[in-house]
């Protein structure tokens, strides 16, 4: 496994060249090394000091790379790895080795003219590159570590697709066959400038940061799927990643989340290893669709339920793939890497073998080679002809071309004109109706106002009739005002003679009365005791109103009438009133 983690360790160091080696010469002085040597110790937890070894190792003052290599593998990376411990265990190691190879090359693989992606998605393609480079020599005769073009296409169809987008493998061909070496600084420009152009910095981040899940994290299949609790027949819709070694919960998950999940399911870490297994179940009517289940080496069996069939597919796949892998001594994607690049090499062999059984052939080549001049001077006269017919064809279909063009035009002005014309019969049929209809509304108020005209006639002749008719009744009311003042005059004084008659006979009729009275009370014996002359209260009642003619001594005389008197009051009373009505009669 170090083999390879040397390998990158060797990647880092070819980018950076002061720290391994002179890029003009390959051949560094020992006390180069130490401080860098002394470092991968540290991170290692090796607790002797393996920097003092370097002296010690070979006898020259010098040490070429490959020698170097060979005193860090075999001094200080068999420390930690005899070539048997499984990846899972080393990974640790790896993500440290591979930080500290990047902040020791940080600033020279940062500078570029048009930076695109940001020092995190540099860093996470500076792992995906180490993972999948290898060292080749260069022509100048330095140790360059460059990536084959297979990985070169395998990340960026990866990445194009995080993206969303299509892609295209003709123009990735047309692009990439042009460029010899695909060192870490030209395939970063390489993706820059093709791939990450007009494109959102969030999306790049996210997309890169896929590409450095599936080949740096290992990660063969993530998503949501439901999980069976083991204390209750419960399904769980929860998140996994498998990895080669394990499958587990994502570690963004809030911490309270994850922990009541892992007491509810169990534990959120699977570990996988060759003795665990997978087994398909049928979909069965009223259970759970989807359902898989996995035993683990300890004999737990854990139920899980895909989403959907493709899913349930997609999990099976990549579990079977995580045991099978689980106790490898190298990364997952290191196997499908050389996988990928031997089936390249085989390509290329089987092309090369091809070329030579087809450079073999030479004697029959040489003898066909009059026939094929000749089908070669035929083939040319065809294809003279034939671009002569194909020029004369592109010519007639020009000017075929031309004329249905000149013809849509002429339709199209016809048709135009047609439908002006017909715009302008449907305007002057329609100017004609509003005349004919202005000309019968003109009839019309011509008839209107004739007889308005007649009826205002009329009218005049009724108001002078009416005003000869007004000043007459006004001359008869004027007479009658003049009538009705000469009665109210008349009246007036004939109200006030009556009243002067009416004063002078109650003035008579009083006295009357009163001698009456005074006789009456002459004829009476004497009283043994004096009478008041008042009359009682009850008596009083039929004293008449008084007059404004009385005078005060007559009121106070009637005032002492006796009761007996009212019989002859009464009969007098009628007879002045008898009187008064012939007074008014007159």
């Amino acid at each position: 496994m170090f083999l390879n983690t040397a390998r990158r360790f060797m990647s880092l160091h070819a980018i950076t060249p002061p720290l391994i080696f002179h890029p003009r010469n390959i051949r560094s002085k020992k006390t180069g090394p130490d401080v860098l040597t002394q470092n991968v110790g540290v991170l290692l937890k090796v607790e002797r000091r393996v920097e003092n070894c370097i002296a010690e190792f070979l006898s020259s003052q010098h040490l070429t790379f490959d020698q170097y290599l060979y005193f860090l593998t075999h001094e200080v990376l068999a420390e930690v790895d005899d070539g048997t411990t499984c990846y899972n265990e080393l990974k640790h190691h790896h993500d440290t080795l591979d930080h500290t190879f990047w902040l020791l090359g940080r600033a020279t693989l940062l500078q570029r003219h048009y930076p695109v992606f940001s020092e995190d998605s540099v860093y996470q393609l500076f792992r995906i590159f180490c993972l999948l480079a290898d060292r080749s020599p260069a022509k100048t005769g330095l140790l360059q570590v460059t990536l084959t073009l297979v990985e070169v296409r395998e990340a960026t169809k990866y990445l194009v697709t995080s993206l969303g987008r299509e892609w295209d493998m003709k123009d990735f061909h047309q692009l990439a066959t042009v460029i010899s070496t695909f060192t870490f600084p030209i395939f970063l420009t390489f993706l820059e400038g093709r791939y990450a152009q007009d494109t959102e910095a969030p999306a790049l981040e996210r997309a890169v940061k896929e590409l450095y899940r599936h080949f740096v994290e290992q990660i063969l299949n993530h998503g949501k799927v439901y999980q069976r609790a083991w204390w209750a027949p419960i399904w769980v819709k929860r998140e996994l990643e498998v990895r080669p070694w394990v499958m587990a919960a994502p570690s963004h998950k809030p911490r309270s989340r994850a922990a009541a999940l892992s007491t509810m399911l169990g534990g959120s870490q699977l570990l996988l290893s060759p003795a665990a297994t997978i087994h398909n179940i049928p979909d069965e009517p009223g259970a759970k669709p989807c359902r898989f289940t996995l035993c683990l080496e300890s004999n737990k069996l854990v139920q899980l339920a895909a989403i959907d069939h493709r899913s349930k597919s997609e999990w099976l796949r990549a579990l079977d793939t995580a045991i099978h892998h689980s106790h490898d001594t190298l990364p997952y994607q290191a196997f499908v890497s050389a996988s990928r690049k031997q089936e390249h090499a085989e390509e290329e062999a089987r092309e090369t073998a091809e070329r030579i059984r087809r450079d073999s052939q030479a004697d029959i080549i040489e003898n066909t080679q009059a026939e094929l001049k000749a089908e070669k001077m035929a083939r040319a006269e065809a294809e003279a002809a034939a671009r002569e017919e194909a020029a004369a064809r592109q010519t007639e279909e020009k000017r075929v071309l031309e004329l249905q063009t000149l013809r849509l035009q002429l339709e199209t002005l016809l048709e135009e004109e047609t439908q002006a014309k017909r715009d302008e019969e449907i305007v002057r049929n329609l100017q004609a109706r509003v005349l004919r209809e202005e000309w019968e509304r003109r009839e019309e108020l011509e008839l209107l106002q004739e007889e308005q005209r007649k009826m205002l006639e009329e009218e005049t002749k009724k108001r002078q009739a009416f005003e000869v008719e007004q000043e007459g009744k006004d001359t008869q009311l004027r007479e009658a005002e003049q009538q009705l003042k000469k009665l109210e005059s008349e009246r007036l004084r004939l109200d006030h003679e009556l009243r002067n008659a009416r004063e002078k006979i109650i003035m008579s009729e009083r006295g009357k009365e009163l001698l009456e009275a005074r006789m009456k009370v002459k004829e009476r014996t004497p009283p043994a005791r004096t009478y008041s002359l008042r009359p009682i209260r009850r008596e009083r009642g039929n004293i008449p109103a008084r007059s404004s003619s009385f005078n005060t001594h007559a009121a106070k005389l009637f005032k002492f009438r006796s009761k007996g008197d009212d019989g002859s009051e009464n009969g007098n009373g009628n007879s002045t009133g008898n009187s008064n009505g012939n007074m008014e009669s007159t």
